[in-house]
């Protein structure tokens, strides 16, 4: 797939990665430059947001195990689960992938038609 500035926007959405306020592409777990790679070796953007959310599990893969809950003074912070996280992200892998295959036929067909000369 060729990717276009539209293309990279819209993938970062499907991946959930917004930039935020007052910061970069830098500030997300993709940068502009490997949304294109993702692009450039997809068949179309769907498959290439599932590659993307299998990329986000592996990275979560390797924070299990890591706090999930701490406390300071009466308040207490407790992470979503590791591991409630990484299904999820398979799980969005898979949806991608699902959709992959029924959006690559989109398209449009143009015909031109000439009449014979019969007289």
């Amino acid at each position: 797939m060729i990717a276009t500035p539209e293309s990279i926007v819209e993938l970062r959405e499907l991946l959930d990665e917004e930039i935020p306020d007052g910061g970069s592409e830098k500030d997300t777990a993709f940068t502009d430059a490997r949304l294109v790679s993702l692009l450039t070796a997809a068949s179309n953007l769907h498959a290439a947001a599932a590659e993307g959310w299998r990329r986000k599990a592996a990275k979560l893969q390797k924070r299990l195990g890591e706090m999930a809950s701490y406390s300071v003074g009466d308040e207490k912070y407790q992470y979503t689960s590791l591991s409630s996280a990484l299904e999820a992200a398979l799980k969005m892998a898979d949806t991608f992938d699902e959709t992959a295959g029924k959006s690559s036929s989109t398209g449009s067909l143009m015909m031109r038609l000439t009449p014979p000369n019969i007289l």
